[in-house]
């Protein structure tokens, strides 16, 4: 069946749509799911992450004042936040999807928008121009956070915040991208034996790590902390019985929480999860895990691929760094990543920098 909605025209029939997902929660899901999480602790000899300095440097910024954006509309959008950025290359060109917000709303209300350019051109200050892609639609709603399937060019994730009166709801949604439109968006939905198809009230940081397995993160409202779970999928959606929870990605002593940011595919049977931890002062840390097309845990970074350093920018949430791609490009991994909740900073490291940090898993 699967949750689909292929035009965002029409207010009454997007109404409907989200009325049918809301109704399709399975709260009692947690329970599962946190049950799973207690049974993970401490089935692991990996006991701690190292923070530290960047293996990745600093190669470009965006700042809201040079994106230029005109919806479909024809009227321009004057950006005040450019955050959270995926990134695609194919050979010397890039897209790259924004997390925009406009003059007057804040970070809870921003939409998506996508610009087109040379890589070479992502260096230094980067000016671009935008194209909406996916806008908030409904006056309780967010659009997040976009993620590209690292062996499907074209698929797009994205997360979507539902801030209505009585109860909030946050889902992740896939989309393809023909032509430089949006071609529809398909809710991730879970598949159970007791319950049929489903979805779980929170599940943002969630996309796939490689054809076979989603990442999914959920989160614990009334604990205050999500996890990173992986489970087999048929596209979008995931086989509920057969998740798990990775132990050794769990939060340790000393951090809040943890989740997914990105996939990235870096060998034919090799894909590095790029994933963060937040410590107990909220300051994020991106590490990488390295798994195997059959999402088997290979290897780990105990020292960060990107930290947070002083001095880069002064915005709304200082040091914090959160990834939302990554590509390869040559001999180097491009990363793409929102800094202090308003800012886009592009990243590059050598390869072979992240392979000589990895610790294989031994067993």
């Amino acid at each position: 069946m699967g949750f689909f909605l292929r035009e965002l025209r029409d207010i009454r029939e997007v109404e409907e749509f989200f009325d049918d997902l809301f109704s399709s929660v399975r709260v009692e899901a947690d329970e599962i799911l946190y049950e799973k999480y207690m049974e993970a602790r401490g089935e692991t000899d990996f006991t701690r992450r190292r923070p530290g300095k960047s293996l990745a440097k600093i190669r470009g910024y965006i700042v809201p004042e040079d994106v230029a954006t005109v919806s479909a509309a024809g009227v321009p959008i004057v950006s005040r936040i450019v955050a959270n950025p995926a990134v695609e290359i194919s050979g010397d060109r890039a897209r790259i999807y924004l997390r925009l917000a406009s003059i007057g709303s804040e970070f809870a209300r921003t939409f998506i928008a996508a610009a087109d350019l040379k890589v070479e051109d992502l260096k230094g200050r980067i000016k671009v121009d935008a194209k909406p892609l996916l806008y908030g639609i409904m006056p309780y709603e967010c659009v997040e956070d976009p993620r590209i399937d690292p062996d499907m060019p074209g698929v797009l994730y994205h997360v979507r915040a539902f801030y209505r009166t009585r109860v909030s709801r946050v889902f992740t949604f896939k989309s393809r991208v023909v032509g430089g439109e949006i071609d529809g968006i398909e809710a991730v939905s879970f598949y159970s034996r007791k319950w049929g198809e489903f979805l779980i009230q929170d599940y943002r940081d969630t996309f796939p790590i490689n054809r076979g397995f989603m990442t999914v993160r959920p989160f614990f409202k009334d604990k205050g902390f999500g996890i990173i779970a992986i489970g087999p999928r048929e596209g979008a959606q995931v086989d509920f019985d057969e998740i798990e929870i990775p132990p050794e990605l769990l939060p340790l002593n000393g951090e809040d929480k943890v989740g997914g940011n990105a996939s990235l595919k870096l060998s034919a049977n090799e894909y590095l999860l790029l994933y963060h931890a937040v410590d107990e002062h909220g300051v994020y840390y991106t590490y990488g895990a390295l798994f195997d097309e059959n999402a088997e845990l290979l290897a780990l970074t105990r020292e960060p691929i990107i930290a947070p350093k002083i001095g880069v920018y002064s915005g709304r949430r200082p040091s914090t760094v959160f990834v939302c791609g990554a590509a390869v490009y040559g001999d180097s991994v491009i990363i793409s990543a929102g800094v202090d909740d308003e800012i886009t900073v592009i990243y590059e490291v050598e390869k072979q920098k992240i392979y000589d940090s990895l610790e294989y898993l031994s067993g």
